[in-house]
């Protein structure tokens, strides 16, 4: 089963894991998600009609995409596996489609990510697998509705181009902390110029979203050309 992000329902996880059902839950929401599809657990191989069908939902998005996992057990209260499973960006070909997604679900039997789910004693894990419209972002990073160090600001952190340098480690973010009502800048640490006007925006976007999870939130986004993406919200699993 494949469907698009727009059919797919926030009680589906077991179907296509907690990272398409946010997707899909933050879309049909009115957030500014860039579309995709979810390539259910119940497939596992791509076979003749699952490739026809990949290609045909591919040429549908009529863009490059980025490959990710979307496991059973993933970003939920309890365990991210931020990181955990392999990632693939910027891809333009059907037969690079295909071999990076055959390639994510490797990725779950990956020495990390069975060390992960042992640490945290996850049994009978599961991987679905998001095809989504990649966006050459200008500026991308993370959002904390409610920061994880003070536990009393929103934090914001951005880099130059597109997040995976961040989430890797490899580069040092403009870091923001806003204060939750006004907006106002209470701290920041800057590495780069950045225009900070989105920040406004983006503190808004990601209370919003608290609102509708109904618990503080750990958001991914992205801004080409002045417009904010949102790439991905879990619950902040380091609060307590």
């Amino acid at each position: 089963m494949i469907k698009n992000f727009a059919d797919i329902k926030r009680n589906e996880i077991k179907l296509f894991g907690g990272k398409a059902a946010n997707l899909a839950f933050l879309m049909q929401n009115g957030f500014n998600v860039p579309d995709g599809f979810c390539i259910s657990t119940q497939i596992n191989e791509i076979d003749k009609e699952t490739e026809k069908e990949i290609i045909k939902q591919y040429k549908n998005l009529k863009s490059k995409v980025s490959v990710r996992s979307s496991a059973t057990v993933e970003d939920a209260k309890n365990a991210s596996f931020a990181g955990q499973f392999d990632t693939f960006l910027n891809i333009h070909s059907e037969k690079t489609l295909l071999k990076a997604i055959n390639d994510c679900w490797k990725s779950a039997n990956s020495s990390r990510a069975k060390s992960y789910s042992e640490n945290k004693n996850i049994k009978n894990a599961r991987m679905a697998v998001i095809v989504q419209k990649m966006i050459d972002a200008d500026f991308a990073g993370v959002i904390f509705s409610l920061d994880p160090i003070y536990k009393k600001h929103l934090l914001i952190e951005v880099v130059k181009g597109l997040g995976d340098k961040l989430v890797s480690g490899e580069v040092t973010p403009n870091t923001y902390f806003l204060d939750r009502k006004n907006f106002q800048i209470a701290r920041k640490e800057i590495q780069f110029q950045f225009n900070e006007a989105p920040l406004i925006k983006l503190s808004k976007i990601a209370l919003e979203i608290e609102k509708l999870y109904k618990s503080p939130q750990d958001i991914e986004f992205c801004i080409k050309s002045g417009k904010i993406y949102i790439l991905q919200s879990r619950p902040i699993t380091t609060l307590n």
